[in-house]
């Protein structure tokens, strides 16, 4: 399932789209765990870094509330400091009611001023999942997102968010295109 291919046309028309699969060009196969549980795994392409960030206790800045942070795989093109793909699996999400709740609650800390330009029901790896897409504003940028949940087998949902500041090279749909073709969930 092809996630943003479509993107480029956000600049033009205001909204992203899933567009049909490609061929999948990656070459790293990682795969995210859960308490030593692998949940899901996906192929990271040639001159992209991964960041994985352990599950931890938050407080964002300006806020009383401590929330836990699950695992986070963050990707990014090297060399790039204007795109960013990452996927957590927050363990209390079995639902897309859950995962709605939560994209509102944590979506202010990852794009301000967010606008939703659209909202489908589509299917990543033959599994039912929710895209969000619009454009915001991080670091003090504008960007524009796609935010999926994707139900997993198991009672669970992966979150992903991708995020592409104004300007971003093109060619890098591909990629992220070749990241969400090859997302596969570990029975």
């Amino acid at each position: 399932m092809t996630v943003l291919r479509s993107i480029t046309r956000l600049a033009c028309a205001a909204g992203l789209t899933l567009a049909a699969a490609l061929p999948a060009m990656a070459d790293v196969p990682i795969t995210y765990k859960d308490k030593g549980r692998a949940l899901f795994q996906l192929d990271v392409p040639d001159f992209w870094n991964v960041r994985v960030g352990g599950e931890r206790n938050l407080t964002a800045p300006g806020e009383d509330v401590t929330r836990n942070v699950p695992r986070l795989v963050g990707l990014t093109p090297e060399g790039a400091n204007d795109v960013f793909v990452g996927f957590i699996v927050p363990r209390h999400l079995s639902t897309f009611e859950q995962g709605l709740a939560y994209m509102a609650e944590i979506g202010p800390h990852l794009v301000k001023d967010a606008q939703v330009a659209s909202r489908e029901e589509r299917r990543i790896a033959g599994y039912p999942a929710m895209r969000l897409a619009g454009t915001g504003r991080r670091n003090g940028k504008n960007v524009q997102f796609t935010a999926v949940l994707i139900d997993m087998p198991g009672n669970r949902m992966a979150f992903s968010v991708a995020v592409l500041e104004a300007g971003f090279e093109p060619a890098v749909l591909d990629d992220i295109n070749a990241i969400y073709d090859s997302f596969r969930a570990v029975r």
